[in-house]
């Protein structure tokens, strides 16, 4: 039976997902801001407080405040869900011809779910490795950054344990934006 975190935890998944439906709806429509708008109430609902409690916090910051008092699996998928919603904020920013913006949620999206994997090495990576697969398919490639961004995290999603020498201090300076 699980306990009463766990099945939170189901929960807040289930409901991200029929957010996350609701996003890509909008954003598919044309309707950026109300897609904008439901991505902030997502956050707010993963992360249990308003969005200026977190906004605004360097992303490391962030992560702590989201996982605070969770156990190492619950954390990892909460850090893993956050991840999901920064990237679908890079694709509506993207569809909105805010390519700045959508490279700077990518950016961030790609440190949480680096900082989770650093977190929990050991733990099945092959959902982080996906979703790096996909940050890196929506980074732009005339941008230099963003192409040693993709370098770095291709070693970072490759499966083999290549990747476990990389650590914080091989982002560039302005990473995350």
């Amino acid at each position: 039976m699980p306990s009463q975190k766990q099945d939170y935890l189901l929960r807040l998944i289930e409901e991200l997902g029929r957010l996350v439906t609701e996003i890509v709806k909008l954003r598919n429509q044309g309707s950026y801001d109300a897609a904008l708008h439901t991505l902030l109430q997502a956050q707010e609902r993963l992360f249990s407080r308003p969005a200026e409690e977190f906004v605004g916090r360097p992303i490391e910051d962030q992560v702590k405040l989201l996982v605070l008092g969770e156990n190492p699996a619950n954390a990892r998928e909460k850090c893993l869900l956050y991840a999901t919603l920064l990237a679908e904020a890079a694709s509506t920013y993207q569809a909105r011809d805010q390519a700045a913006l959508a490279l700077g949620a990518c950016r961030w999206a790609l440190h949480v779910l680096f900082l989770t994997r650093q977190e929990s090495p050991d733990a099945d990576s092959s959902a982080l490795r996906a979703r790096l697969g996909a940050l890196l398919d929506q980074l732009p490639t005339d941008d230099h950054l963003a192409q040693e961004l993709k370098d770095l995290l291709r070693q970072l999603a490759a499966p083999s344990r290549a990747a476990d020498g990389i650590n914080a201090t091989d982002f560039p300076a302005s990473f995350p934006p």
